[in-house]
């Protein structure tokens, strides 16, 4: 099987992001002016000649920012989506004055979102470049992992995943219901104009102009001075102001909670589902590398005639493990259907930490493998390698890599 030597691993390194398309930067560029733009806006002030109304445009672009901030670190897909409307919206809404703090703030997010954009597009144009070099590295394609005892992994996240974005659109459409119903009764209601008297946390008093007192809830009770004249509508025992229409902010923002994960576990459970090596039913390039636990835990790739540890091309999140129990299978005589894990797997799946015999790394021990898989940001792989007591049985690890941004290079 061919081996993943240092002028291999070093076109890989080369092929990966620039070090400008880290999502931390770009997160921290995108925070920074959202702050600055939260802070810099304009309040609207309620009155009956412009009421407050019914508003679906900001938790819209609340939602979007929000989910790029948590959406670029792993899935630069969802940022590919997700940025363009959402500069669209701040570029149509919150540019009426230019000039202003908060145009200068809302330029900043635009330029913040054209940063995260050109990142994620790097990233996955980064992808695709990592993935054909590691496979013109490999020249060799094993046979798929046929029966082997790995979990199928993304299912969970997409069944919550669309659990949370139901509950999304349930409470959108209760929103969007309160705000008919408020409408159909405001149309009905009678009219009726009142002078403010004196006022609570929640609520103005008023008196009209034929003497009756009223007591009229208010979500911005301050923005009424003592002396103004307001005007309410009255239905039965209903009343609102005029300047105060049905608020949705509940039913929004449990659309808001619920949507911006929701959408993150779908996309990533489906990408799991799409990407796993456990059901391609095609070959998978494969190459002989060297695995080693760091001082913080984590489990490094590097190349196989690599001579210090320093170095390593990216770490890896193991998810589980399975034990081979065919003979055949646990050889490691270096042909490629023998370390490509296939018919006859028999041993159990364990979760990283299980109290199991099998312990298929040890801290500051470096070991030979073989990966299944072509690596990049995020890809599910596959590492072969033999068990911790120099057994015959080889492990087989399901995990996802993590690309290390580090100076100078993806190293």
């Amino acid at each position: 099987m061919p081996e993943w030597r240092r002028i291999g691993a070093a076109a890989w390194s080369a092929a990966g992001p620039g070090r400008w398309a880290r999502p931390l930067w770009s997160v921290l560029a995108l925070l920074v002016a959202v702050a600055a733009a939260f802070v810099t806006e304009p309040m609207p002030v309620c009155s009956d000649a412009a009421p407050c109304g019914p508003d679906w445009i900001d938790p819209t672009q609340t939602a979007l920012a929000i989910g790029v901030l948590c959406w670029n670190a792993r899935l630069p897909e969802l940022t590919l989506v997700a940025a363009p409307p959402l500069a669209f919206l701040v570029a149509a809404e919150q540019f009426p004055a230019p000039g202003t703090a908060s145009g200068v703030a809302n330029a900043a997010v635009l330029a913040a979102l054209a940063f995260c954009w050109a990142a994620a597009c790097d990233r996955l144009n980064a992808r695709r470049r990592q993935r054909r070099v590691f496979e013109r590295a490999s020249g060799a394609v094993i046979r798929t992992l046929g029966p082997v005892s790995l979990p199928l992994r993304g299912k969970g996240r997409l069944v919550g995943g669309v659990a949370l974005c139901a509950v999304a659109v349930a409470a959108t459409l209760m929103g969007l219901r309160g705000v008919h119903a408020d409408e159909d009764r405001a149309a009905r209601a009678t009219r009726t104009e009142a002078e403010v008297t004196s006022r609570t946390d929640v609520s103005v008093r008023l008196r009209t102009h034929d003497g009756r007192r009223l007591d009229v809830e208010s979500i911005f009770p301050e923005e009424h001075r003592l002396g103004t004249t307001v005007t309410v509508l009255e239905d039965g025992s209903w009343r609102r102001l005029v300047a105060e229409p049905y608020d949705a902010f509940g039913w929004q923002l449990l659309a808001l909670v619920a949507a911006v994960p929701g959408i993150f576990l779908s996309a990533a459970g489906f990408r799991a589902l799409h990407r796993s090596p456990v059901r391609r039913r095609v070959g998978l390039p494969a190459l002989r590398v060297r695995v080693a636990v760091d001082g913080e835990g984590k489990v490094r790739v590097h190349g196989l005639d690599e001579a210090g540890v320093r170095s390593p091309l990216f770490s890896v999140d193991m998810a589980s493990y399975s034990v081979l129990d065919d003979d055949d299978d646990g050889d490691d005589d270096g042909d490629g259907d023998g370390d490509g894990g296939g018919e006859g797997g028999k041993g159990g799946v364990y979760n990283p930490g299980d109290d199991v015999d099998v312990e298929p790394l040890a801290f500051g021990v470096r070991r030979d493998a073989v990966l299944i898989g072509a690596p990049y940001e995020d890809a599910e792989l596959v590492l072969v390698l033999p068990t911790g007591d120099g057994g015959p049985h080889p492990v087989v690890l399901l995990a996802t890599a993590r690309l290390l941004w580090g100076e100078g290079r993806v190293s």
